[in-house]
């Protein structure tokens, strides 16, 4: 209840002041903003008349860094802006130096396809065993159905099942 007292007291003296100072306006005098000069009718007046002062200071002091913020904020913003720009650009060329790695792969393994093809087929076999089931069947997708047959019949049959497995899933 004295809250609501104390709210209405320095509203009805905002208002007040806001009047008199309206009126002396008016009549060309200026109102007297010196604490020495202005005259209270009361204590509580003058604590009031202070207290809203203050109070104006304060609001005025956290508009002011209300704004120092939203100015940061939108620096910060633009920074992170640039930083997406950024790594966006970098996406993009990871992304195509991974595509000419993949292009230079598939060349690679076509070429060894062809030499694997001009082997004996004894020998293709044997090297073919020894090397890991996707780079041999990625070998073999390369070669011609003939060479590869013959290199798979010159296989251990369990390592020859395992790449015609391997084969037949390529993804």
């Amino acid at each position: 209840m004295m809250k609501y007292r104390t709210f209405y007291l320095l509203f009805f003296l905002a208002l007040t002041l806001g009047h008199v100072n309206a009126v002396s306006a008016a009549d060309g005098s200026a109102p007297a903003r010196d604490g020495a000069e202005q005259q209270f009718s009361s204590v509580e007046e003058r604590r009031l008349l202070l207290a809203l002062q203050q109070e104006r200071l304060n609001l005025v002091k956290e508009r002011e860094a209300l704004e120092n913020r939203k100015k940061d904020l939108k620096r910060l913003e633009v920074e992170v802006d640039k930083k997406l720009d950024q790594l966006q650009a970098t996406r993009m060329r990871i992304e195509k130096l991974l595509e000419e790695k993949d292009a230079a792969e598939l060349k690679k393994i076509k070429d060894l396809g062809k030499v694997y093809s001009k082997m004996s087929p004894e020998k293709a076999a044997g090297i073919l065993a020894n090397l890991d089931t996707e780079l041999a069947t990625a070998i073999l997708e390369n070669m011609k159905a003939k060479a590869a047959a013959k290199i798979l019949n010159n296989m251990n049959r369990d390592k020859a099942a395992g790449l015609t497995k391997s084969f037949s899933t390529l993804k």
